[in-house]
């Protein structure tokens, strides 16, 4: 008997095989399913992120290891405490604290604990105690000495006042007794040093000496200088004039000027190589694009005077952005002329004006650029012969803020024309 295997049709499949026949099925089975990628990959990513782990907590505990640990200063007394740590390279900071039963003045706990690892320079708080009578000295060093009684009544304590000539402003405490942190009964007495301001020197007379002598003379005093040259009949390197006035007294490190001869007049002509200038003119330099004090130098060495006005520009601050009138142009001595000074891009940083009241034109103006500001100049009319070119008033006034560029106006004093 031949079996021929074939394939069930739909129809066949349905109904019931007939008696005494066989039929072969063909049964057809997927293909293998490939085995899943993604949970290798999280255990690989698994144990990355464990070696890194490992890796920063080994690296972590040899730094550790590596820092030296706060000794134990409990139980010993200030001194002792603050040298030993400072022995470890650690700063102390000392606090008082009332302690029954310890005694006043040594250490009762500390901060970091002792055999604490701790970078070296870090610093150490150590708690003192006190008794209840003792208070901590505060620091008013610094402070008007008005604010320093305040402060020091306010912790219980006395003050008394010693003025000494310093260069701190006047009034304030520059030195103080006991110091800062130290544990004093309360109602104890604290020294205060209080400046009186720079000490006060006799302006001499150096009117008719060589510009070396009163060089010399001036500056063995304590003085700095300010020197403009002008034209003169007298021997040139004279000195013609000075201000402040002989017999004047002034703080040590403030300014004295001087107005020395260039040794020529100021009529006729004079010649150099080809070109005849007329005495007593001047020709307005190019200062286009340079910064405001080195345009200020420029134009003054000419026989120019300057005032400068803050311009909207890209251009960086305090680069000269133009003038007037323009280079070249032949002035008469002593006029004055015009620079337009960039405010520079972006915010402006806020300045506080410097209080120029006193001070000579030139050192006034070379203070307030140095500051940032641009300056103009208003004559203002005075009889003492001794304020003549010193600044009276100022615009803004001192220690205003104002923004970096902005002009300020000072007002110097000249004397009445004949």
């Amino acid at each position: 008997m031949f079996r021929r295997r074939r394939r069930v049709t739909e129809h066949e499949a349905a109904a019931p095989p007939p008696a005494g026949r066989y039929v072969e099925e063909q049964v057809v089975t997927p293909p293998p399913k490939r085995p899943l990628l993604w949970p290798w990959l999280l255990l690989l990513l698994a144990l990355v992120l464990g070696g890194i782990a490992a890796a920063y907590l080994l690296t972590r505990d040899n730094d550790q290891a590596a820092k030296p640990r706060v000794p134990d200063v409990v139980g010993l007394s200030t001194e002792a405490a603050i040298a030993k740590l400072g022995e470890r390279g650690y700063p102390a900071i000392v606090q008082s604290r009332v302690s029954p039963g310890a005694e006043p003045g040594t250490v009762v706990s500390q901060s970091p604990e002792p055999g604490t690892r701790l970078d070296r320079s870090r610093q150490v708080a150590i708690f003192v105690a006190r008794a209840p009578s003792q208070v901590d000295v505060p620091n008013v060093v610094g402070l008007p000495v008005t604010q320093a009684f305040v402060r020091l009544q306010a912790a219980k304590l006395k003050g008394r006042p010693v003025e000494v000539a310093a260069s701190r402003p006047k009034g304030q405490v520059v030195k103080q007794a006991p110091p800062a942190g130290a544990l004093v009964k309360k109602g104890s007495m604290v020294v205060l040093t209080v400046s009186t301001g720079p000490r006060l020197v006799v302006v001499p007379n150096v009117v008719g000496q060589t510009e070396a002598t009163a060089t010399a003379t001036l500056t063995r005093l304590g003085f700095r200088l300010s020197i403009s040259r002008v034209p003169s009949a007298q021997p040139k390197g004279t000195v013609l004039s000075q201000q402040p006035p002989a017999g004047t007294r002034a703080p040590k490190g403030s300014v004295v000027g001087l107005n020395v001869s260039t040794g020529s007049t100021t009529t006729g002509t004079t010649t150099t190589g080809t070109t005849t200038t007329p005495r007593g003119t001047a020709t307005m330099p190019n200062v286009v694009d340079k910064g405001q004090a080195a345009a200020f130098d420029q134009i003054e060495r000419v026989g120019l005077k300057v005032d400068s006005y803050p311009i909207a520009s890209s251009r960086p601050r305090g680069t000269v952005v133009s003038q007037r009138p323009s280079k070249g142009t032949r002035l008469p001595t002593g006029s004055k002329v015009r620079i337009n000074v960039s405010l520079g891009a972006g915010a402006r940083p806020t300045r506080i004006v410097p209080d120029v009241t006193g001070q000579d034109e030139r050192s006034a103006t070379r203070m307030l650029i140095g500051v940032g500001f641009t300056v103009r100049t208003v004559d203002r009319e005075t009889a003492d012969p001794s304020q003549k070119g010193l600044v009276q008033d100022q615009r803004p006034a001192p220690n205003q803020s104002a923004q970096a560029g902005s002009q300020v106006v000072i007002y110097v004093a000249r004397l009445p024309s004949a």
